[in-house]
């Protein structure tokens, strides 16, 4: 190589050069040695897989010629290349007859449901796209690109681990963010490793079925992680130090410790998923738990009415901890009144819901309001008045102060030193915890983001687009939930044997109560 390449034995880099995976993503803080890394990999494949046709990828023209083709051009052995690239064509040809193309992804029609992209004109035998993240690309232009993997070129090197022809890898960098690239990719690997199944994960596959390891799927995608002090050796400490004093410290976590949590501008930077995300069979064998125990949890429901956008309703319930868990409840567009009054009893009637004892659903404010009928100009009813009178769902006006709202699912969010989580009985826990099957909060909750004005400084407004979960949260906590009464049963056991009932096949663990 042009320039000497440092390894740290097992650090980051030595990983990733080691992977044999299908789909190899290195990402992490800045300047912790992605774009290198990626380059010096793609040289190796050059040289063991001769005649190969490579593809090297970033968003546009400018990022693509400024900064990953000079870093593999400033790798590769002058001798290794027979005709460098040029303005009118983009591709370096090696003495050895593979082939490396640089292109930029350029979309025509980004708005509809199938852009067709300037980097799926041939067939490759790997891939390299830097910086996954930037806003050019497209959770399709993976999926495209997988599909370009179609390489067959022989491997002469010597080592057996390496695939014998291909090798038909795409090897991706990025930086922490919660776009589609975290949503797609990034979360279900983490999640994969601490043993929540999500269905996105991509897996090796046998034919229909995957491949199953030690009882798990193996996973087709391999993730290397990293903070810039990964590359201190070649980047200096003088740049990290550089970066520490000026970046805040959202900021620092995010590009020096490559931290994926910390990302600027979330509303809700202190949510946490495994923190506050329950499995949904855990938290309904709590709630079966509690009524064994002679306690009546209390319900609140929270609704945002939309037509084309979506309705949203959230079904909750509070432990006599003040613990808030959001069970069940649903998220869809263009559902009529009749269809979401349905659901509303449907789930309550799933989780055994005493309507009697029921308050009324806490609701968008808007929902009270008379609006013209679209008939004659005449004043129509109000939304909530139909629900009443038509389907006999009862709705109370939620506090729609934005700045109180927020402040209030924010404390419920916060991590308290002295309380005690109500499954695991830890210390340093939440007060709301939600439920695993509401897939659609936890992807709305990354995404809630502070407006930002024209200085590009956040403001104390949140963006007005896809909140109708965060919003319907707000509803339900409009009064500070009540603690669960304890109603008692026909026949309580005597004090000392209440800590033993449990039904294991319902709860992991026993709810705890003060």
């Amino acid at each position: 190589m042009s320039k000497v390449y440092r390894l740290i034995e097992d650090g980051m880099q030595d990983r990733f050069h080691q992977s044999r995976s299908k789909v190899q993503i290195i990402g992490g803080g800045f300047g912790n040695g992605k774009t290198a890394g990626a380059c010096v990999k793609a040289l190796k494949l050059v040289k063991d897989y001769p005649g190969c046709n490579g593809l090297i990828a970033r968003a546009t023209y400018p990022k693509l010629n400024d900064t990953i083709r000079p870093e593999f051009m400033s790798w590769c052995p002058p001798h290794w290349i027979r005709r460098k690239p040029t303005k009118d064509d983009n591709t370096a040809y090696m003495t050895n007859g593979s082939i490396v193309n640089f292109r930029y992804v350029s979309q025509t029609g980004k708005t509809t449901e199938n852009p067709t992209s300037n980097l799926l004109s041939a067939t490759y035998d790997w891939i390299i796209v830097d910086q996954f993240e930037d806003p050019e690309f497209a959770h399709k232009d993976f999926m495209d690109l997988m599909g370009r993997l179609r390489g067959n070129t022989r491997y002469i090197g010597d080592d057996r681990t390496m695939p014998q022809e291909g090798p038909r890898w795409m090897m991706i960098t990025l930086n922490p963010t919660r776009n589609w690239c975290y949503r797609e990719l990034i979360k279900p690997l983490h999640d994969f490793k601490k043993g929540i199944k999500n269905p996105k994960l991509m897996c090796v596959m046998d034919g229909k079925e995957p491949v199953i390891r030690d009882g798990k799927p193996v996973p087709l995608i391999e993730l290397f992680e990293g903070s810039t002090w990964e590359n201190v050796d070649n980047v200096g400490e003088d740049y990290i130090n550089g970066m520490t004093s000026t970046f805040t410290d959202t900021m620092r976590k995010r590009f020096i410790d490559g931290e994926w949590g910390a990302l600027s501008g979330l509303v809700y930077a202190n949510y946490d998923e495994p923190t506050h995300r329950i499995d949904h069979d855990v938290i309904v064998g709590y709630l079966r738990q509690l009524r064994r125990s002679g306690y009546a949890p209390t319900f609140i429901e929270g609704y945002d009415h939309g037509m084309k956008v979506p309705s949203c309703y959230i079904l909750s319930f509070v432990d006599d901890d003040n613990n808030v868990f959001l069970l069940d409840g649903f998220y869809q567009a263009e559902q009529s009144m009749q269809r979401s009054a349905e659901r509303i009893n449907e789930i309550r009637e799933l989780y055994n819901v005493d309507t009697n004892k029921l308050s009324s659903i806490w609701a968008d404010p808007s929902l009270f309001k008379r609006t013209p009928s679209p008939v004659g100009g005449k004043v129509g009813d109000t939304v909530a008045n139909m629900y009443h009178n038509l389907y006999q769902i009862y709705m109370t006006p939620g506090a729609n102060d934005i700045g109180s709202g927020i402040a209030k699912v924010t404390q419920y969010l916060a991590l308290v030193p002295n309380h005690e989580h109500p499954i695991t009985g830890m210390a340093n826990s939440p007060h709301i915890f939600v439920s695993s099957g509401l897939s659609w909060w936890h992807n709305e909750i990354t995404e809630y983001y502070w407006k930002k004005n024209s200085s590009g400084d956040e403001t104390d407004v949140p963006i007005d687009k896809n909140d109708h979960a965060m919003d319907t949260t707000k509803y339900l906590l409009t009064n500070r939930p009540k603690l669960a009464t304890y109603v008692g049963k026909s026949s309580d056991p005597p004090a000392y044997l209440s800590w033993h009932e449990i039904d294991r096949n319902e709860a992991t663990t026993l709810p705890r109560h003060k």
